[in-house]
């Protein structure tokens, strides 16, 4: 027996069958290419949104004083603060 889904709301088969029709194709093709492309579309956004932040990365990087660049934060607030958390 092949792989199977079952899909109960009549309102989505409807749109499936339709779709399906209008274009000649099978209804579990335009079912397979609508979630294809909406797979697509998702990992374009979650790309986008890694762009941008990366982007926002490399500004603040590039406006960071000489000084601080290659070192962890923890290494800047040790040179910041004594062991008592006051400005040294």
């Amino acid at each position: 027996m092949g792989a199977q889904l079952n899909i109960k709301d009549a309102e989505t088969i409807e749109l499936a069958r339709g779709l399906a029709a209008k274009l000649g194709k099978t209804m579990t093709a335009v079912v397979r290419e609508a979630l294809e492309d909406k797979a697509r579309k998702q990992e374009a956004d979650v790309q986008a949104k890694i762009d941008a932040a990366n982007a926002i990365v490399a500004e603040f990087q590039k406006n960071l004083p000489e000084e601080w660049r290659g070192k962890t934060s923890r290494e800047i607030m040790d040179e910041m603060y004594d062991e008592d958390g006051l400005p040294i």
